[in-house]
């Protein structure tokens, strides 16, 4: 048993839940913005569903008192006896927004030189600065304040949590909710409503694939970028913003992209062909269900 899962078990009243997705770097005014898929109404490993309209009835608390963490210990922290507890807070929510059955949470993260900075530059940069990111996942925290035990079709107990104060949302390796995606420095779901529907419906017209193009170590390899060096999740990034700044014809597919990216980034036509072809895969997997199979 994990040491957090231990120091969960000691205190009833706690609850957590999982989830979080894909991963490409975005920073608003220079603040370092995190999207998270919070929790869905999926059964969870510990034989439980949270109801989202219970997030969303504390999401007000939640913002005003609420923080991003590692590991919920933070939260634990006081009541377990860990020492520094509070250096393990990376940031907090900044927006909450219930799409059906799924709770997404927009974040922002600490920076600075501050130790108190150190694990949120640490998390930031395990997403930005390596190939590939890191795997990050959210569980949410709080107290229990109401709860019923229902009967599933197959006549299975589960737990139903339809009242709780949310105040915490943690980044942890292994989900609690297994359904749920991994974290995204891009905006998901309601988040990414307006920019997803116009690159899954504009940009896919006349999408094509060739398997020559799709060489697997190319995509690791850096490209020239006005004279720089780029990677793959810096060309994405770059494309997403040649994209809203409305710099293509929709209506021209990939091929349009692969010949903003040769204009705009310098790439050769074959790379610019791989990582355009990338981009659009990723993409569709999010408008897919967020990666889900």
């Amino acid at each position: 048993m994990k040491t957090d899962d231990f120091l969960l078990s000691e205190i009833p009243d706690y609850i957590c839940l999982g989830g979080m997705l894909k991963a490409t770097p975005k920073t608003e005014r220079a603040s370092r913005i995190l999207y998270l898929e919070a929790s869905n109404e999926d059964i969870d490993r510990q034989n439980e569903i949270v109801l989202q309209k219970a997030l969303s009835d504390s999401a007000d608390y939640y913002l005003r008192h609420g923080n991003i963490d590692i590991s919920h210990f933070s939260l634990i922290g006081p009541k377990a006896g860990l020492p520094d507890y509070m250096a393990y807070e990376i940031g907090k929510p900044v927006a909450v927004k219930v799409d059906g059955k799924r709770t997404f949470v927009k974040a922002e993260l600490y920076q600075g030189e501050s130790p108190m900075a150190k694990n949120a530059n640490m998390v930031w940069d395990s997403l930005t600065k390596q190939t590939p990111p890191a795997r990050w996942y959210a569980s949410v925290g709080g107290s229990v304040l109401s709860k019923a035990i229902k009967t599933d079709e197959n006549g299975n107990r589960i737990a139903v949590v339809d009242k709780v104060r949310w105040n915490n949302t943690a980044l942890d390796r292994c989900p609690v909710n297994k359904t749920v995606g991994e974290v995204s420095t891009v905006p998901i779901g309601v988040f990414a409503k307006s920019l997803n529907g116009f690159v899954l419906k504009g940009l896919s017209s006349g999408y094509e694939t060739d398997s020559a193009f799709l060489t697997g170590g190319e995509a690791l390899r850096k490209q020239s970028l006005e004279g720089g060096r780029i990677s793959y999740i810096e060309f994405r990034n770059r494309l997403a913003s040649l994209i809203r700044a409305g710099k293509m014809d929709s209506g021209k597919g990939a091929r349009g992209l692969c010949a903003l990216v040769q204009r705009e980034m310098g790439l050769s036509g074959s790379q610019a062909a791989e990582w355009v072809d990338r981009f659009l895969r990723d993409l569709k997997r999010q408008g897919d269900g967020n990666g889900k199979k």
